[in-house]
């Protein structure tokens, strides 16, 4: 009796087991059913939410990003011949701003004309760091090395913003077209014949010579291959505006195309593509460019923007900026769309709304370059002078839904707190 109790009682209890595991895989079978259906449902989801709940779903994935120009030491360093010491304390002033304005990237000039603010072996130190091109900084100072090494201790990504072509700075009234006075390495004194006096009183590699593309991609794979970086970014200057003599150049290499125009933006073409899958090499690294705001004027091409702007990408700096997106040569276009809502002749509204519909299921992220400079000064119209038309800015991006960040230029502007505009900036991507 008592045998037939224990084994009646291990019978039972290996059916309660039985009848548990079955009952525990039909439950993980349904658990898994359920988890792949949320997965799908939220993996999907921008496409089932309306803009308003996708943007706000999106706000914590924005890039915030900050240019800082190098260039007449506008940002960094701010003025030629600081000690070591002094532009680490701006450089760490730069990322402390950064992190308490929550901003996640910083865009920072590395060459602001053939120059480098790195180490390099193709473009000369940098007259900005020491007021002599070609000197080296005290102790090998690297500004760049040092800027991503501590941007990442921060959680910031450090982009190396690239002028390609531009070889001096100058104006019409003082042009600067003395290549003696660059350094000996300058890649305009080892190869002269790429190069071309602009009207601007500006030095240009000339953009329709292979060589000068060459140069420019190396002065890309150098920087991939000696700093962790989180992008290549260019800015907007390829071709100058106005007149550019090439003639000879065209006469050279433009077989098969009908005009000097197409020509010539098939040479910024090559450079745009190239310099993609040049960086695409690298893995977890972005290629973007920050055009002018206006693609072209709609009364110019029938596919433009209903504007009025006086420079157009795609006829003054032979720049199609509309076909990189429509190619897939770009992981992200920021065009300076640097007018205010309501501006008569380009409504930020509305070249925002033109971008959106351009970049719209191509892949390619839209971020907007914002013109924090204007801030405060009441010559670009009233509604700047209230400190809160980057806060009118973002909220339409967000209200759009299909922008993926915003850059501010004007670091000054943000540093200096203009009308209240970095408290603002800071309340907006808290």
């Amino acid at each position: 009796d008592g045998r037939f109790k224990c084994c009646f009682a291990v019978k039972l209890q290996n059916s309660i087991n039985d009848t548990r595991r079955s009952f525990m895989k039909k439950l993980m079978a349904k658990l898994c059913l359920v988890t792949f259906a949320l997965s799908l449902l939220f993996g999907s989801y921008q496409y089932i939410l309306s803009d308003g709940q996708r943007a706000e779903a999106a706000v914590q994935e924005e890039l915030r990003g900050v240019w800082i120009a190098s260039v007449y030491n506008i940002d960094f360093p701010s003025k030629q011949g600081l000690s070591v010491e002094q532009m680490k304390q701006e450089l760490d002033g730069i990322l402390s701003n950064a992190q308490a304005m929550h901003l996640n990237a910083i865009f920072f000039q590395v060459r602001p004309t053939a120059d480098a603010l790195y180490r390099s072996n193709l473009y000369p130190w940098s007259m900005y760091l020491t007021g002599t091109q070609g000197q080296a900084p005290a102790q090998g100072f690297d500004p760049l090395a040092y800027l991503v090494a501590e941007g990442k201790k921060r959680g910031i990504g450090i982009h190396a913003w690239i002028n390609p072509y531009k070889i001096t700075r100058g104006t019409v009234a003082k042009p600067n077209w003395d290549t003696s006075a660059l350094a000996e390495t300058n890649p305009a004194r080892l190869y002269p014949d790429l190069v071309v006096a602009h009207s601007s009183g500006e030095l240009y590699l000339n953009p329709g010579e292979p060589m000068s593309r060459y140069l420019v991609l190396q002065g890309v794979k150098e920087l991939l291959d000696r700093y962790d970086l989180a992008g290549i970014h260019y800015d907007d200057y390829f071709y100058p505006d106005g007149n550019f003599d090439d003639k000879a150049t065209f006469a050279k290499y433009g077989q098969g195309y009908s005009s000097i125009e197409d020509w010539r933006r098939h040479n910024v073409d090559l450079l745009v593509q190239e310099t993609y899958e040049l960086v695409h090499q690298k893995q977890g690294v972005v290629f973007g460019i920050s055009p002018a705001g206006v693609w072209a004027n709609k009364s110019s091409n029938a596919a433009g923007s209903n504007t009025t702007a006086g420079v157009e990408t795609y006829y003054d700096h032979y720049a199609d900026t509309r076909k990189w997106v429509q190619k897939g040569w770009l992981d992200y276009i920021a065009p300076q769309i640097y007018w205010q809502i309501g501006h008569k002749q380009c409504d930020y509204a509305t070249l925002l709304d033109w971008w959106s519909n351009v970049t719209r299921g191509t892949g390619v992220k839209l971020y907007v370059g914002h013109a924090a400079y204007k801030t405060g000064d009441s010559n670009q119209g009233t509604q700047w002078t209230d400190g809160q038309e980057m806060a009118r800015q973002i909220a339409y991006n967000r209200a759009n839904g299909n922008v993926d960040g915003s850059i501010f230029y004007g670091y000054s502007a943000l540093k200096n707190n203009v009308l209240g505009i970095k408290d603002s900036v800071t309340g907006l991507f808290e």
